[in-house]
């Protein structure tokens, strides 16, 4: 049940009568046969989507990584399980995002808090200033510091109350993330995390169950991980221990050096796969210096991308999954999507 979740703030938010729906939003029981409106930037103009239409962000970089942003509704092919699909609306612009920043505070990350603190600000700092933020803290619990709003102010503040706990509850943070906050979005939407997305397993969503949801919510996952960072660390403090006297203590560090990094590979894998299957980005920084960078690129990355809706030619909504492929006319582009969806 929900109410034995840890995310004690969204509980709050569902009894607070204050909290209105905006157009942006939808209940969990409304139907998703309803009409609804996406913003576009332009004042006073939308357009109408359908939600049986699939609304898909895509990023194109040529061989350079550099965005390619000057491509026409007939560049872009649309394939769902390999059958051609045809494109209902198109556009290079900026429509409003609303974004999760989920931060680790478990106690991995003690000594690095405020520098993580800073990043994450100058990372709001250059977002579009339509663009709604929810900050939400994970380690010994999951919750939500700040629920959505465009104020920076507001934000920095939030960003200010972070403190550091224990353990790491990844996996759980993901999922309520998607479920909680992301669920009753429509529109673009999209999760940031800087972690090692070691879960220390703890919480009661399994991995496999949060990468679902992202799945099922549609959230595309841009990932800062830090586990090339504490890796050097821990090879720096092997090679140490490996350059002493044989012992039982010394075999004994060694070996749990060896697991750590065994478990920071595991991890990296896993974050690679939800970054790339999502439509999402990872970023694998090796000095603490390069955090704003990153987060320098997830904000160019949300202002670049085309937004395809596409009616898919498949009108069952039976559950299943639908794999999505695009294709551009663009010789030597990378094409960066989700891999597909279900047709819930």
């Amino acid at each position: 049940m929900r109410g034995k979740l840890l995310l004690t703030s969204l509980m709050v938010l569902f009894l607070l009568p204050a909290v209105a729906q905006t157009p942006q939003q939808k209940k969990p029981q409304e139907s998703r046969q309803k009409q609804e409106k996406v913003e576009k930037r332009e004042p006073g103009d939308s357009i109408a989507i359908e939600t049986t239409e699939v609304l898909l962000p895509v990023t194109v970089r040529d061989s350079s990584g550099q965005f390619v942003t000057d491509l026409k509704v007939e560049d872009f092919s649309i394939f769902e399980d390999g059958a051609p699909q045809p494109i209902s609306s198109f556009a290079l612009k900026r429509m409003p995002v609303h974004v999760v920043m989920l931060i680790d505070t478990s106690s991995s990350v003690t000594h690095e808090l405020e520098d993580f603190k800073d990043s994450a600000w100058r990372f709001i700092t250059r977002l579009e200033p339509e663009d709604k933020v929810s900050l939400i803290r994970f380690d010994d619990v999951v919750e939500l510091v700040q629920d959505w709003t465009s104020n920076r102010p507001t934000l920095k503040r939030a960003l200010n109350r972070l403190q550091s706990g224990m353990f790491t509850r990844f996996n759980e943070a993901l999922y309520l993330a998607a479920s909680e906050q992301l669920g009753k979005i429509t529109g673009r939407k999209a999760i940031i995390v800087l972690t090692d997305g070691i879960d220390s397993g703890r919480g009661s969503i399994s991995n496999e169950k949060a990468f679902r949801t992202l799945v099922e919510e549609e959230v595309p996952v841009y990932v800062v991980s830090k586990t090339r960072i504490q890796g050097m660390a821990e090879r720096q403090d092997l090679e140490y221990y490996n350059k002493m006297s044989p012992g039982t203590a010394s075999r004994l560090k060694i070996e749990s050096i060896e697991m750590t990094l065994a478990e920071l590979d595991s991890s990296e894998r896993n974050l690679s796969r939800i970054a790339e299957e999502t439509g999402g980005r990872i970023f694998l920084p090796e000095r603490f210096e390069q955090l704003d960078d990153a987060y320098q690129q997830v904000a160019d990355e949300l202002r670049s991308q085309y937004v395809i809706f596409y009616t898919p030619t498949n009108s069952t909504r039976d559950g299943s999954y639908r794999a999505i492929r695009v294709k551009v006319k663009h010789p030597g582009s990378h094409v960066t999507s989700r891999f597909g969806y279900y047709s819930k």
